[in-house]
């Protein structure tokens, strides 16, 4: 009976922890006169940018899906485009988990 008792807490347990990683999918929405070609995105207070998740370049007024496959239970990420005519957008404290689209603009 004890081992019972202790399967049982185990599994409630098990299925009461949340998921430790979730990966968040977004549509990345080009507002701007220019191709969108690289989009980098960080957890907030990362000193660094990820690697460029962005898989083919983004003409004024298209959008395509993005994933971010991270590892980490977070919602708060800083962005940044980069264009093709050299500039760039940073978009800071970006709560990505509200959104399932995201428009990057002038």
């Amino acid at each position: 009976m004890k081992l019972f008792a202790t399967a049982a807490v185990a599994a409630a347990l098990l299925f009461a922890t949340p998921a430790l990683a979730e990966d968040l999918h977004i549509t990345i929405q080009n507002n701007t006169s220019t191709d969108l070609t690289e989009l980098y995105v960080s957890h907030v207070g990362t000193n660094s940018w990820e690697e460029n998740i962005l898989s083919d370049d983004a003409e004024p007024g298209a959008s395509q899906p993005v994933d971010i496959e991270d590892g980490r239970t977070t919602c708060e990420y800083d962005i940044k485009a980069v264009f093709s005519d050299g500039g760039h957008a940073e978009f800071r404290n970006q709560n990505l988990c509200e959104v399932t689209s995201f428009s990057v603009h002038d």
